[in-house]
This record gives C-alpha cells, sequence and structure tokens, in this order.
C-alpha cells in the first residue's frame, strides 16, 4: 500500500516537472533570447514544438517504464532531471544576467518557472531515493 502511494508521489512530481521544462521551452521562446543566436527557438516554430516533444518523450517514456514496475528506471529519470537541474542553473544565470541590463517581465517569470522546477526537482530526488532506502 505504501509503495503504491510512493508511485503515485513520483508519477504527479515527474509530471509536474515535465510541464514546468515544457513551459520553461515555450516562455523563453517569447523571450528576448531568442534572439541571442541563430539556433534559439522562436515562438510557434518547429524547432520550438521539438524541443517540447522531446523534453516530453524524455520524461513520458521512463515515467511509463516505471509505471509498469520497472524499479531501475529511477536511475535513467534521475539523469534526465539532473539535466533539468542543470539547465535551470544555467537559465538562472543567463536570465539574472540578462535581467541587469535589460528590464523584462519575462525574465522575472522565466526566473521563477526555473527556480520551482529546482525545488520540484530536489523533491522529486527525495521522495524517489528516500523511500528505496527503507
Amino acid at each position: 500500500m505504501i509503495e503504491q502511494k510512493n508511485k503515485y508521489k513520483v508519477i504527479f512530481i515527474t509530471l509536474v516537472s515535465a510541464v514546468l521544462f515544457c513551459s520553461l521551452i515555450v516562455i523563453s521562446s517569447l523571450s528576448p533570447l531568442t534572439n541571442s543566436g541563430p539556433n534559439a527557438n522562436k515562438f510557434n516554430s518547429f524547432g520550438m514544438w521539438l524541443s517540447v516533444g522531446i523534453v516530453l518523450l524524455l520524461y513520458i517514456v521512463p515515467l511509463i517504464i516505471y509505471i509498469l514496475g520497472i524499479r531501475a528506471v529511477r536511475f535513467v529519470m534521475a539523469f534526465v532531471l539532473a539535466v533539468g537541474i542543470l539547465s535551470d542553473f544555467s537559465l538562472t544565470t543567463v536570465v539574472f544576467m540578462s535581467s541587469l541590463f535589460a528590464k523584462n517581465l519575462l525574465y522575472t517569470l522565466i526566473g521563477v518557472i526555473c527556480i520551482v522546477s529546482l525545488i520540484v526537482n530536489a523533491i522529486w530526488f527525495l521522495v524517489v531515493f528516500r523511500s528505496s532506502s527503507k
């Protein structure tokens, strides 16, 4: 019973993390950061939707395997979330530096989403790996 309850927590937190990361991609494509180079995603472009699709694929496929009962996939999910944490830290730094020169509400929103994503990912690690040691 406790294992099933923990499984639902992992599923919920993973989906929240995926939604936050995808919203970060979409909101970043609305900001002036899209003018930073030729490879930056513009809003509603094929590249933006491809990025969202890849992120969802990287979250959903291991999650489905986890739901099917293969607990070892937690380590694959941990790697994906660790990459998300590194992206959040990097983007927070870029947004902080950019907001020093240009005041834009989107920079604040991106920063808030990054911080919330960092918190959610930290909670994910606590829920997944604390329960395995019991």
